[in-house]
Order: C-alpha cells, then sequence, then structure tokens
C-alpha cells in the first residue's frame, strides 16, 4: 500500500521553475515588478527624492479606504503619488481625469496625536449644498488639498479613487 502511495503522483504540486517564480513575483509586485509604463508619464522632482513616473490616467476603482487603496497599488507593484507629486503632476498638465470626477488619495497621511487624516487632491463631480461645513465640491486646482479625517470604514467613498505611481 505505501508503495503505491509513493508511486502515485501528488495532486496539487506547485511547479517552482524560475518562471513559475517570476510571474508569481510579477502578480504580487515582489522580486523588482514594475507595473507596465504605458499609461505613466516621467516627472522630475527637486532632489534629494528623484524622478518618478505618474498614472495619467485614475485608476477605475472607488469606494476602497486609504489601506485598500495602498494594498491595491502594492499588488500592482506601485503606490500612491505624495500630495507634492500629484500637485506637481497636475500642473504641468499631466494627469487626465476621468468622468465623473472623483478626490484622489494620496501616500500623504499625518496625525496630531489624536486624530489621523490623509491628504486628497483633485476635486469631485459631488457637490454637498446646505452648510459651510460642507467641503468644496467641483475641481480644485493642483495647489488645493483636502484635509480627510481617517475614520474607519467611513472614510470609503464612491467619491475617492486613485492613480498610481512609481519610483524610478
Amino acid at each position: 500500500m505505501e508503495a503505491a502511495a509513493a508511486a502515485a503522483p501528488r495532486l496539487g504540486r506547485r511547479r517552482t521553475s524560475r518562471t513559475t517564480r517570476a510571474l508569481r513575483d510579477r502578480r504580487r509586485g515582489g522580486a523588482g515588478h514594475r507595473p507596465r509604463l504605458h499609461d505613466f508619464v516621467e516627472v522630475d522632482r527637486p532632489a534629494p527624492r528623484g524622478r518618478f513616473a505618474i498614472a495619467t490616467r485614475e485608476e477605475p476603482v472607488t469606494g476602497l479606504s486609504l489601506a485598500e487603496a495602498r494594498a491595491y497599488a502594492a499588488d500592482r507593484g506601485a503606490r500612491l503619488p505624495t500630495e507634492d507629486e500629484w500637485q506637481l503632476a497636475a500642473e504641468e498638465g499631466l494627469l487626465g481625469r476621468a468622468e465623473p470626477l472623483v478626490w484622489n488619495w494620496t501616500e500623504s497621511e499625518h496625525t496630531d496625536g489624536r486624530t489621523r487624516f490623509a491628504i486628497l487632491k483633485g476635486g469631485s463631480a459631488f457637490r454637498a449644498e446646505g452648510s459651510d461645513w460642507y467641503v468644496d465640491g467641483g475641481p480644485q486646482p493642483p495647489e488645493f488639498s483636502l484635509q480627510y479625517l481617517l475614520a474607519g470604514p467611513l472614510q470609503r467613498s464612491e467619491y475617492i479613487g486613485f492613480r498610481l505611481a512609481v519610483d524610478l
């Protein structure tokens, strides 16, 4: 019985060839994988950080938290752009905006020791009306930054999307 079991093929055994490992690493964003850069533009930024590439279009995903957007980007071998990178690219006219407009998550997250907030860029087609306390809706200039309170599951919104960036 033992000899028959030993001779039987091992079902579900994974191949571990270089190609298989490379494909797995590419899917996971590891082993130096970078996303395809055909939809990215290169941008110079002041020292010490150097050049980076940013997606010219937003990812077709909304309703993710900041952590989920970061994970989505990492899974593709990229990251979210910082507030400064987003602004620099927007000021140079390099960023396309899809309709309906959505705010863009950035990697710029801050805390005052009590609360956490992230910076959103770009503006949204949604305009809340009825109170001066509501955030300004509509497209916003590149230099406009919105401090968005990170309040657990409330950070998900159909009016917040993101784009990808990579260091070069």
